[in-house]
């Protein structure tokens, strides 16, 4: 008789000792997930922390190898590049939201120099639309938009022209967003008729 009572007792104890053991697997298996969960979030940082160093790292190469550049000798502006321009712009590439290859800018610069710079100022109609200044290297044009002042980045604008002709220019314009996007526009100039 005393037997089967101790065995009751002995399974009762170890039916409620494998409740404990179930809720607390159950607790482990919920810390695990949550772990896991936290490992996979930890991960996605590290790859989106990488690439924004290697972004970096790239952006930085870029201004080094720019800034490593020998600078081009300026020579004074010649009176036959004085003046207006008619500009016909062609975009050619992009990789940039409101912008499309095939669009075409129509503006007018009026070009005026001094002993060491070029200063251009890009117009629609009778309205400023921006200003460049740089140097002519006595075959070619290197302008850029003055660096915006303003807490607020805005694009930024490099042109190479090179004289084709007495009445004539032609290269590209640069424009790259501050997000980093670039657009390319093939840029040919002309003299107004009249003049």
């Amino acid at each position: 008789m005393k037997r089967p009572l101790i065995i009751g007792i002995i399974l009762l104890g170890l039916n409620f000792c494998s409740c404990g053991f179930e809720e607390r697997r159950k607790q482990l298996d919920e810390r695990e997930q949550a772990l896991k969960a936290r490992e996979t979030a930890v991960m996605l940082k590290e790859k989106a922390l990488k690439l924004l160093e290697d972004s970096l790292k790239l952006n930085i190469a870029r201004i080094d190898s720019v800034s490593n550049l020998p600078a081009e000798q300026s020579v004074p502006l010649p009176d036959s590049l004085a003046g207006n321009w008619n500009v016909t712009m062609v975009c050619t590439q992009t990789n940039c939201s409101g912008f499309a290859v095939g669009d075409i800018r129509k503006e007018t610069w009026l070009i005026a120099g001094n002993e060491t710079t070029v200063t251009v100022r890009a117009m629609q109609g009778d309205k400023l639309i921006r200003i460049y200044t740089g140097t002519f290297t006595g075959t070619d044009l290197k302008l850029s938009t003055p660096e915006s002042e303003t807490a607020q980045p805005s694009a930024s604008m490099k042109v190479a022209l090179k004289v084709e002709q007495r009445n004539k220019l032609s290269g590209q314009r640069l424009i790259t967003q501050p997000d980093g996007c670039e657009t390319i526009f093939k840029a040919d100039m002309d003299r107004p008729k009249n003049q």
